[in-house]
């Protein structure tokens, strides 16, 4: 019995011992698996933080990409505009030769019109002379009437 007393108390001892070193690896393993868990709850706000950034980008390129169709719509209608108001300069540029030509002709017509009706006045002047030199002498030579004619500038 004492034999058996001391088997069993050797093996008590070896089972203390064994359970002192399953305590430590339990421990160990539960500052593993607390390391561990830590280190997952990392991971997964890492992953969330990465999933919102990722979101965040895909939101600034679909605003990205809505900003330059609009910069290309602004750019045709304003190459429109540009071409539209290029035809209406050049159309404008054609009037104002056509109104330039117009004046011009006007201008010329006036004159015309200005000597036209300056030599009508001196006109009377020159046929009254004719008639005093047909009073006088009964006839008029072309050297006498070249000579009224300049003096009343008509010629």
């Amino acid at each position: 019995m004492k034999k058996n007393f001391e088997r069993i108390k050797e093996e008590k001892l070896y089972v203390d011992a064994e359970t002192n070193k399953f305590k430590s690896s339990i421990t160990e393993l539960e500052e593993k698996l607390s390391v561990a868990n830590s280190k997952i709850i990392e991971l997964e706000k890492s992953s969330e933080r990465i999933e919102a950034l990722e979101n965040e980008k895909n939101d600034l390129k679909a605003e990205l990409e809505q900003k330059n169709n609009e910069i290309e719509s602004l750019k045709k209608d304003l190459q429109k505009s540009i071409s539209d108001k290029y035809v209406e300069v050049e159309s404008l540029k054609d009037e104002k030769e056509s109104k330039v030509k117009e004046v011009d002709a006007l201008n010329d017509k006036i004159k015309a019109l200005e000597e036209t009706i300056s030599e009508a006045k001196g006109a009377p002047q020159l046929m009254d002379e004719i008639k005093d030199l047909m009073m006088q002498k009964g006839f008029l030579s072309d050297k006498e009437f070249e000579d009224l004619l300049e003096r009343t500038s008509l010629e």
